[in-house]
């Protein structure tokens, strides 16, 4: 079984030997919560890339430190993965936020949408974004991945045609249920990528005006299957094919 994975940002520039510790959330989470004691293995890692193990020292649940015997520090794939999740009803924006992390999407900006039910309202901004980015958080010590996701600032309405920009390696591919391009299609005709932004829409779908703004820019509509998924499934699932067909697992 894979050792539990933690968080800390003590862990950038570490080498073999060194004693890193937890802070008081994150040790009381190992100890009370997980029933881990001295001499458990462990991984630990900045969420930027740096992975240690290591084993227990002190197992205190207010400050848990942690010997280093290994240390790997990840590159991000050469080909990054934005998912732009338009905010829907239910949690459901939050739950492909969520899976896409395990899967292993590099960032997730969320995006409300013409045909959204939910509304990013300004008073309530800061806390909203605060509780997507402890989701991806989370998401990614399950997923024990040494990168944790970038949460990209909110998009609205047309803006996402904003994010096309060939000449700076960045293309946008909307998933629709009327798109006439594939995923492997445009894998396949891609040159000099660095970012492709993915955009789902809410669970009445893209707008025409949407649509519209990003096939005009340049961008593309593409098909994924012949069932229609929900706002939750539709993301993940492309992000597992881009990493198949980009070479990123």
């Amino acid at each position: 079984m894979t050792a539990p994975l933690f968080y800390s940002p003590e862990v950038t520039g570490l080498t073999a030997e060194q004693v890193v510790s937890l802070d008081a959330a994150a040790s009381g989470h190992a100890i009370r919560s997980q029933r881990l004691a001295t001499n458990d293995q462990v991984l630990i890692s900045d969420g930027l890339g740096t992975l240690a193990e290591g084993t227990l020292e002190d197992a205190s649940p207010q400050r848990t430190t942690i010997r280093v015997q290994k240390v790997t520090v990840s590159q991000r794939p050469e080909v990054q993965v934005n998912l732009v999740q338009a905010l829907a009803k239910g949690d459901r924006d939050l739950l492909a936020a969520e899976m896409a992390t395990e899967v292993g999407v590099d960032r997730v900006t969320p995006w409300q949408a013409r045909r959204s039910i939910v509304r990013l309202r300004p008073e309530r901004a800061t806390k909203t974004l605060a509780k997507w980015e402890s989701k991806l958080k989370a998401a990614a010590q399950q997923a024990r991945r040494a990168y944790v996701p970038t949460l990209g600032q909110p998009l609205f309405a047309e803006e996402i045609a904003s994010l096309h920009s060939p000449q700076d390696g960045h293309y946008v591919v909307v998933l629709h249920e009327d798109g006439n391009e594939n995923l492997f299609d445009i894998a396949e005709s891609l040159h000099a990528i660095n970012t492709l932004h993915l955009v789902v829409g809410p669970e009445g779908g893209v707008s025409p005006e949407e649509l519209h703004s990003v096939l005009t820019a340049g961008g593309s509509a593409v098909k994924i299957g012949s069932n229609v998924m929900r706002a939750s499934t539709a993301g993940p699932i492309a992000v597992a094919l881009l990493n198949q067909l980009f070479n990123r697992w």
